[in-house]
């Protein structure tokens, strides 16, 4: 048995659908009606489990001998805690929003490569200035941290741009053409330093909290461009404050926050980083357009279909 367990909007519950043999546990009534659903659940599909089942449902699941795997309808699953599921398999819909998420990453990256708003309030302003230090991204080095779906499309992208693209996995290995150079966290210092442009596309684990600081920071080029498309707290907040007021050439982008509605947390920051005009923000919406639930959701409902088939 598959088990959905947040509301689905109608275009998703048809694409679901073609799944064989599946409950939606929001339309479940009854609590003994739930309670027996979520025992013979092999397939567990979730978006915020511990907002979506209640403490009981979730002990049932943590003790269960049937629940196979827990796939998260998003790409990261720091939010979900290993022992609410037992032995079951957790996976995160990695590669689902890459096509989509690219398209931000480089509107981030060419906003400040071709000083858009800077420019634009010159013009504003009456000053009608020629003189520029736009950057030319041909020829010019991406480093991607996290080279998995996000970040395979981050260094296609760059290609057309013929950007050198170095990047970072967990291995140190990858088969792919787009990726001049592989190298594992152990070799960040050298990416860092060679990198025009960083784009950090990692999962919050232990590995990867705090693991831009302000020393890391202070080995790029003084006139890089960061963008955080990963979780907020994998850049010190305190560190990047400071040292982008310190060096006003050095350009940062986040769609990506320390506290944030997207994580049941107000949204928060400690220090005034919208008052700094090399830094700017935007509020968790990479990856969403009015496709990303259609699409989506069919990525992960191709993914299941092949576990099931695995499986069989």
């Amino acid at each position: 048995m598959i088990t959905v367990t947040y509301k689905t909007k109608p275009e998703e519950k048809e694409i679901f659908k073609q799944l064989p043999n599946i409950s939606f546990l929001n339309e479940i009534k009854t609590k003994e009606e739930r309670i027996e659903i979520l025992k013979n659940t092999e397939i567990l599909i979730t978006f915020f489990p511990d907002k979506e089942l209640t403490k009981d449902e979730l002990e049932i699941l943590s003790k269960s001998t049937k629940l196979r795997l827990v796939q998260c309808i998003l790409s990261g699953t720091d939010h979900i805690k290993k022992e609410w599921f037992g032995k079951a398999k957790i996976q995160g819909n990695s590669g689902a929003y890459a096509k989509i998420m690219v398209e931000h990453i480089f509107a981030f990256i060419l906003f400040f490569a071709k000083n858009i708003l800077t420019n634009h309030m010159k013009l504003k302003n009456g000053i009608y200035e020629m003189n520029t230090n736009n950057i030319f991204l041909n020829g010019k080095t991406i480093g991607i941290l996290g080279v998995g779906g996000i970040g395979k499309e981050v260094a296609r992208i760059s290609k057309c741009f013929n950007m050198k693209v170095l990047g970072i996995n967990t291995t140190g290995k990858i088969d792919d053409k787009n990726v001049d150079e592989i190298y594992t966290l152990e070799n960040l210092e050298y990416v860092l330093k060679n990198s025009d442009i960083i784009v950090i596309c990692l999962p919050l684990n232990e590995q990867t909290e705090n693991l831009i600081t302000y020393d890391k920071l202070n080995l790029m080029k003084k006139d890089g461009i960061l963008i955080n498309v990963g979780r907020g707290p994998i850049i010190n907040q305190r560190d990047l404050y400071f040292f982008l007021k310190e060096n006003p050439e050095f350009k940062c982008a986040l769609d990506v926050w320390w506290q944030e509605p997207a994580f049941n947390q107000e949204f928060k920051i400690d220090y005034p980083f919208f008052e700094l005009p090399n830094f700017i923000g935007s509020p968790h919406i990479s990856a969403l357009t009015k496709e990303t639930f259609k699409i989506r959701t069919q990525y992960l409902v191709d993914k299941i279909k092949n576990i099931i088939g695995l499986l069989k």
